[in-house]
């Protein structure tokens, strides 16, 4: 699995990092919004793990990109949403984010957030056509 980390932080840069490449997944990291999109455009990641607030554009930014470019909509992301005000609540709460975390995770937390991803990926492929026009529809 393809995993793309946005953070403007290059401490949790490293840490996502080591706890995602000792998964066995590639990763590549970014640390801002133009950057991240960019990237998501080249790479089509299988995985986001994004912080918010995040630097040049911002995750709305990043999630209205992705919410509009068919390609990638289908890109789950989990967001690590540090210091972010309820007035950004409001504002992401229209986005799919597949899993939110609302501390700075540890590599266990963040092997669980990628288990779970995997697994509602899993759950969807594994289910028939009406199963999975559903759960579109749900989202």
């Amino acid at each position: 699995m393809h995993i793309l980390v946005a953070s403007s932080s290059t401490f949790r840069q490293r840490t996502y990092r080591d706890a995602v490449e000792s998964l066995g997944h590639q990763v590549s990291v970014v640390s801002g919004g133009v950057e991240c999109v960019a990237r998501i455009h080249a790479e089509c990641p299988d995985l986001l793990i994004m912080e918010a607030p995040l630097f040049w554009g911002g995750a709305e930014g990043v999630l209205q990109a992705l919410q509009d470019c068919q390609q990638q909509s289908h890109v789950p992301v989990i967001l690590v949403a540090t210091g972010v005000g309820s007035i950004d609540w409001f504002q992401l709460s229209r986005f799919r984010i597949e899993n939110l975390l609302f501390r700075v995770p540890t590599a266990g937390d963040l092997v669980q957030a990628i288990a779970g991803v995997a697994a509602n990926a899993a759950s969807r492929s594994n289910a028939g056509p009406l199963a999975q026009r559903e759960a579109t529809f749900a989202q």
